[in-house]
């Protein structure tokens, strides 16, 4: 994969309700990403690490709560 050294942006599909309906934009610029929704100045920043460590914390918690429940329905 290609290193991300200069900054991206892109429009996402997503979308949110900050001081009305606004699609989500995202901007990589190293090893944090930058959102914001269109036509608003502030931004939010996320290191890639710590979300990268959230996704894998939910994921888990998941399987968790998958597990724990067949195990309550077959005994």
């Amino acid at each position: 994969m290609t290193p991300s050294t200069k900054p991206v942006s892109r429009m996402t599909s997503a979308y949110v309700r900050d001081q009305g309906f606004r699609a989500v934009a995202v901007t990589i610029v190293g090893s944090v990403i930058e959102l914001r929704a269109k036509g608003r100045r502030q931004t939010e920043v996320v290191d890639v690490a710590s979300l990268y460590y959230r996704a894998v914390k939910e994921r888990v918690i998941s399987e968790k709560k998958a597990k724990k429940a067949a195990r309550k329905k077959t005994g």
